[in-house]
């Protein structure tokens, strides 16, 4: 590399390339964007990466790279994309890593981080953020930008309550977490992410009743809050998430008579709608059957059933 000093893009991505990368790297002093993705690298990322004050574009998605989050990055004052998904990097996330406000996207999903996830309190700039298939343990964490579009908490250990905070990023439009310990209830505050596309809560300990505040988030698509502990009245509101596709409520705690409200008929783009095994009565509304779901499953099973579905896809 030493001879390539004016080289400012090294594009190898999607061919079958193998070894590790040497550490002379850090001789390409000019380097601004550096793409290795699907490939078959191994070994450390080389911190010496962290040496080349120009880098802004960095992704090694698709690899085997093992080792430690390579700490040299933070000192990247330019770099606004690190892309190090899809390896086996492992160990905690440095605190410092929140402090980068030059970052924009960032993504370190299914690795084998471990550890409390940093707060992102001064990467004021951040809109991506993928943090799924590890092994962070801890409290989610709080972020300070304004531009956050896209947050993927899924498939780790984390903990407690989701934080209010949320709520106030006003251009979030996808917030996954699925599959983690979260309890406590689900804040009202996150009716004011207005426009929030998925919302996936699933598969955590979440308890309480919904917010009817929740109604506001009318440019929902897909909203997942199945296997929880999820008690009270079925939100009669629903209806009036005029854009929603999926709606997966089964495995919870929600009781009393089905009261969908009149607008439910108008969800013209409602493709799957779940409320099984829970503790629901009554009957599935004519104009539900109307909407002919591809998915439609209720507790409308035995004799006598729990809840009477004459156009159910499937019964429990």
């Amino acid at each position: 590399f030493s001879r390539l000093y004016e080289l400012r893009t090294l594009s190898v991505s999607d061919n079958q390339l193998t070894g590790e990368i040497g550490a002379n790297i850090d001789g390409l002093t000019k380097l601004t964007n550096l793409d290795l993705a699907s490939n078959r690298f191994r070994g450390h990322v080389p911190h010496g990466l962290g040496g080349i004050p120009t880098l802004s574009y960095v992704r090694l998605s698709n690899n085997r790279f093992t080792g430690a989050f390579p700490t040299s990055f933070i000192s990247l004052n330019n770099l606004h994309t690190l892309l190090i998904d899809n390896n086996a990097i492992g160990g905690t996330l440095p605190a410092l890593i929140g402090m980068m406000k030059t970052l924009v996207n960032l993504r370190l999903h299914k690795n084998d981080f471990y550890g409390d996830l940093p707060n992102f309190s001064d990467a004021i700039l951040l809109e991506t953020a993928h943090f799924d298939d590890n092994f962070f343990k801890g409290p989610l964490p709080q972020f300070g930008s304004q531009r956050l579009r896209e947050l993927y908490l899924d498939k780790n250990s984390l903990t407690g309550a989701i934080p209010i905070s949320y709520g106030g990023h006003p251009k979030l439009q996808i917030l996954s977490a699925r599959n983690n310990d979260l309890s406590s209830t689900i804040p009202a505050s996150l009716a004011s992410a207005t426009n929030l596309g998925v919302l996936d809560l699933s598969y955590n300990k979440l308890s309480g009743e919904l917010s009817q505040n929740l109604s506001q988030l009318t440019q929902l698509r897909q909203l997942y809050l199945n296997n929880n502990r999820l008690q009270g009245s079925f939100p009669s509101w629903l209806g009036s998430m005029k854009n929603l596709e999926i709606a997966h409520f089964n495995n919870n705690l929600f009781s009393g008579d089905l009261q969908l409200g009149y607008e439910f008929e108008n969800l013209d783009y409602l493709t799957e709608f779940t409320i099984e095994f829970n503790q629901i009565s009554g009957i599935v509304p004519e104009d539900v059957c109307d909407l002919l779901l591809d998915v439609l499953t209720a507790d409308c099973w035995g004799n006598p059933a729990a809840l009477d579905c004459p156009c159910c896809t499937k019964c429990f």
